[in-house]
């Protein structure tokens, strides 16, 4: 009988084990992609919209796989976390093309191996909650429904004409404005791996992605801000305002870009001034944004008025931001008892 209880605690501590490790590496997840042709659009086109769709379906899985680990359920998340989430730790490998006739339409179908890393997720889970990256998400998702929207009435419209007896192929104008559409969709996929990548904190890998979306659509802002934020963090201020720059000539109102760039020249003595006034025109435009009341705060603390560092990282803190609330907490004793209000 204690023979037996020996093994039994044995057989027990392996399965908690296994069940641990199964968190701690890397998972795997199948998915394809498929896109029926029509005359608006080019093999490269059908390719780029079959990968999008198998991307996204290798979203869902990995978010599913993800929610069921047991740190994730401890923490919470949204499911606009767990999705930056699952695209920060996600790489993508094509595995097979697929081009076949149906009907009168090629069709095209792309298959995926997307690998899930894992590894150190609890500290992943509390970057990703301590960082936009819900309000980037929201944001890329709304961009992406508007583009497919536009490629849906540009589709139907090619549809109409033809049911309308026009023969003649589609117009080069309209062509054109399929393939950018096409090439905005792939850019803001790229944007949205950027932003899993930050999150995660992989530096070199959002920095790699941010320029690709870049390479797709010049005119895409908040890829500056990625790629600045990413050469920021890699030790390359000068890189990284030169990126910002090139985004804010595209949206001199944009949000991001403001942010990381007052985030840069609030350590520079001489410009603290600007990097208040570059918040202060970003809350401006986004007066709900837990990021920049963080960044602002930071900004406070380098002009030496705690108390309004403090206001603002409570504010941030009641967001949702947990490193706020403890830098407002650090600010307590500091700011002690009210006295008159300094001036913002």
């Amino acid at each position: 009988m204690k023979r037996l209880m020996q093994i039994l605690v044995i057989l027990l501590c392996a399965f908690m084990w296994f069940g641990q490790a199964a968190f701690a590496g890397p998972s795997v997840v199948v998915s394809e992609g498929k896109y029926v042709m029509g005359d608006l659009d080019s093999k490269k086109d059908a390719k780029a919209l079959a990968l999008i769709e198998a991307k996204r379906l290798a979203l869902e899985q990995a978010g599913t796989y993800i929610t069921s680990s047991t740190e994730v359920k401890n923490f919470q998340l949204s499911k606009d976390q767990i999705n930056t989430l699952a695209s920060g730790i996600m790489s993508v490998e094509v595995l097979k093309e697929d081009w076949k006739m149906s009907g009168e339409n090629m069709v095209v179908t792309i298959q995926i191996r997307a690998t899930i890393d894992t590894s150190n997720l609890k500290d992943k889970i509390s970057r990703v909650q301590e960082g936009e990256s819900t309000e980037n998400y929201k944001e890329i998702q709304s961009q992406l429904a508007t583009l497919q929207k536009e490629l849906s009435e540009l589709k139907a419209q090619r549809q109409k004409d033809a049911a309308a007896g026009a023969k003649e192929p589609p117009s080069k104008e309209m062509k054109d404005r399929h393939e950018n559409i096409v090439k905005g969709m792939s850019a803001l996929e790229y944007v949205e791996k950027g932003n899993g990548a930050l999150a995660t904190q992989r530096w070199k890998d959002a920095l790699d992605t941010f320029n690709q979306a870049i390479a797709l659509n010049a005119g895409i802002v908040d890829a500056y801000a990625g790629k600045a934020f990413a050469l920021y963090r890699l030790g390359k201020p000068e890189d990284a305002l030169v990126s910002l720059d090139k985004g804010l000539e595209i949206d001199p109102l944009s949000p991001r870009n403001l942010g990381v760039k007052a985030l840069i020249l609030k350590d520079r003595p001489d410009q603290v001034d600007v990097a208040l006034g570059l918040v202060n025109k970003a809350l401006h435009v986004v007066p709900d944004s837990q990021r920049l009341y963080r960044i602002r705060g930071e900004v406070y603390i380098k002009m030496r008025k705690p108390r309004l560092a403090q206001a603002d990282f409570v504010t941030a803190c009641k967001m949702g931001a947990k490193e706020a609330c403890r830098r407002a907490e650090m600010l307590r004793d500091k700011v002690g008892p009210k006295r008159q209000p300094e001036r913002r």
